[in-house]
């Protein structure tokens, strides 16, 4: 077995071969990870992920480790044995338990009587049991739906506060916060995300645009950290939170690296600083919408650097406001307003990891005028980024706009931010020309003016099954991680129902609505006076159904591996059964109805890939419709034969 590759600062601790279901793996635990070794590919688990290690009992007697572990599909347990003499397989079990507590920060686990008697018989060192701790429930107000199932803890596992009615976009959860994680489970009693206590790493109050109060509690993840706004019913509940979150929560400032800042900072794209100008800060790998760009930020300007241009730049005196918020997945980003003569328009900056957007957050903070007011924005859909092209000659021909002090070329005649003319001057003899003219041109061309009307609030989705018919992205957020299992009851109604109204239909309502004879076509009489035949035509028309839609979730998921390998399969399968369900709707209305409910369900399949699969929209259409088309060609191609 080849040694493990270590990262940078990372430490081993432990490592020993181990058994699990009679197949012998290499285990190897360090200050970050827990690696098996052994099976086609290595298994990695952070160590932030490990529940619980408990030493246990195998059914030969023998002693052995029972390891739970959080992954994005609910809990896993393991059970270990060791591949040792009977000598040591005692002292191997002793040594895994008190590595793990050691690497997880020695945080206690409540043991039941297996757990006392392996350490008895192991002769381990004996440990306090957990301190029991208070539960401190919050009665949510009477409107919002309340859960009366609670989730399954692991052994040792104790709430420290919980709170029903909190709403995470639009939906509904009661979270839980437990000594070792944090659980937000949905109105139908299912896990729908559960965070380990050492992946928070900061929380903040602040009041949302409706007035709620909310907190911005920031998750990190593999692929950096990540933002979720949580609106809580109550005053009293947000603030019952905050409590215990900064407790249990690092420091903020552990989030910046206590490294002194270089004073110069070394360019080595196209962006290049102009004679006296410094660089405070440069970083790279910040998304604008879909581009990635590099920051600079210097002492008379923000510069956005793209791969083969500069796509903007702006003065220090146009920054308005710099305000921390969430991107679409959660992506610690920056709102920053910028002034111009239109007004304040907003910019999105999402940064690769949180200590980068603090970083600047700070940077910004000693440029920007003083404001009082929250530093968490919610997650905003509508936002606008102003680019300024560049010059078309790189040269020293450059001045700068006396209304926004945006740099420009000396050929330009109006800005390229504000739009105020950079020539006054040059263009007054031609305005003087034909002033009436041009004014009755302005009168002309200026539209109307319309006073808006503010679109009604969205209601929040209560779980409905309509809902995926109607508002198919929140249903697929409310029931995330589906399998096939789960929605093959309403799957098999939904088939069932379009079978038996679709023949009843050909069988009594389109003979008597075209006025044909069942005399003239013996199909129509045979199913009138024949019962088992009605009955077995329904069948095969059902068993058509069932076979079409299961090669559309297996095309429609095909493509989507293709376009992106992270999706899951089987929880593709399950939006597509649940798209299914338009065929109950309206499928069983003559030769329209069919192709309308198709077209109805590749639209929510399509839905339900954005929301629960984070696919992009172009990509998950073509997967939705793809399947759809292959499958009306196949069904063509069947008939013609």
């Amino acid at each position: 077995m080849s040694p493990v590759e270590m990262h940078a600062n990372e430490v081993q601790h432990y490592a020993s071969p181990i058994l699990v279901k009679n197949r012998q793996f290499f285990a190897t635990l360090t200050s970050e990870r827990l690696i098996i070794e052994g099976g086609p590919s290595p298994r990695e688990f952070k160590v932030s992920s490990i529940l619980s290690a408990e030493p246990s009992r195998l059914g030969s007697g023998e002693p052995g480790l029972k390891l739970v572990v959080s992954t994005p599909e609910g809990q896993k347990e393991m059970v270990w044995a060791f591949p040792v003499g009977n000598v040591f397989k005692a002292g191997e079990q002793e040594a895994w338990v008190d590595q793990i507590a050691k690497v997880r920060g020695e945080k206690p686990f409540a043991e039941g009587s297996a757990g006392e008697a392996a350490r008895q018989n192991t002769a381990a060192p004996t440990r306090s049991s957990a301190p029991e701790l208070k539960i401190r429930p919050v009665v949510p107000a009477a409107n919002i739906p309340v859960n009366t199932v609670r989730p399954e803890f692991v052994s040792g596992e104790s709430v420290v506060i919980e709170t029903a009615g909190v709403r995470v976009k639009r939906t509904f959860y009661t979270i839980y916060l437990t000594n070792i994680r944090l659980i937000l489970q949905n109105t139908t009693g299912k896990i729908g995300r559960e965070f380990a206590i050492a992946e928070l790493m900061d929380a903040a109050a602040f009041e949302t645009d409706e007035g709620e109060p909310a907190v911005a509690l920031s998750v990190g993840s593999q692929t950096g950290a990540k933002q979720m706004v949580l609106s809580f019913p109550t005053d009293s509940a947000r603030a019952a939170w905050m409590r215990e979150l900064k407790e249990r929560l690092p420091s903020h400032q552990a989030l910046i690296s206590a490294a002194p800042e270089p004073a110069v900072v070394t360019c080595t794209g196209i962006f290049s600083p102009d004679a006296g100008e410094r660089v405070v800060l440069s970083t790279g790998g910040v998304r604008i919408k879909r581009n990635f760009v590099t920051l600079h930020l210097t002492n008379t300007r923000l510069v956005i650097e793209g791969k083969t241009s500069i796509m903007g730049e702006f003065a220090l005196n146009t920054l308005c406001r710099a305000i921390r918020l969430a991107g679409e997945v959660g992506e610690p980003g920056i709102a920053l307003q910028i002034a111009g003569r239109e007004g304040e328009k907003e910019m999105h900056l999402l940064f690769s990891g949180m200590p980068d957007r603090e970083l600047w957050i700070q940077k910004l903070a000693d440029i920007l005028p003083k404001e009082e007011g929250p530093m968490y924005a919610p997650e905003s859909q509508q936002y606008t980024v102003t680019t300024v092209a560049p010059p078309s000659q790189r040269n020293s021909q450059d001045m700068y706009c006396p209304a926004c002090g945006a740099r420009n070329h000396v050929d330009d005649e109006i800005c390229a931010l504000c739009g105020t003319l950079l020539h006054p001057g040059a263009v007054s003899a031609e305005s003087s020309r034909a002033p009436g003219r041009r004014e009755r041109r302005a009168k002309e061309d200026r539209p109307a003016k319309r006073e808006r009307r503010e679109k009604p609030e969205k209601m929040p989705y209560n779980g409905g099954l309509i809902g995926f018919l109607t508002r198919p992205s929140d249903a697929f957020s409310y029931y995330l991680r589906e399998r096939p299992r789960d929605v093959l009851g309403m799957f098999l109604l939904s088939g069932a129902l379009w079978a038996a109204v679709s023949v009843l239909m050909i069988a009594y309502v389109v003979p008597a609505v075209l006025r044909i004879s069942p005399a003239d076509f013996p199909i129509f009489s045979a199913l009138q006076s024949d019962l088992m035949l009605l009955v077995l035509f329904i069948l095969v028309l059902y068993a058509i159904w069932l076979a079409a839609v299961m090669v559309r979730a297996v095309v429609t998921g095909i493509t989507a591996r293709v376009c992106e390998p992270e999706v899951r399969f089987s929880e593709i399968t399950a939006i597509v059964m649940r798209s299914a369900l338009s065929y109950a709707v309206i499928g069983w209305i003559p030769i329209l109805g069919m192709f309308a409910a198709g077209i109805w369900s590749a639209a929510v399949t399509w839905k339900g890939l954005v929301a629960g699969q984070n696919m992009r929209a172009g990509q998950a259409a073509v997967s939705a419709f793809l399947g759809l088309i292959i499958v009306y060609v196949l069904l063509f191609a069947v008939g013609s034969m």
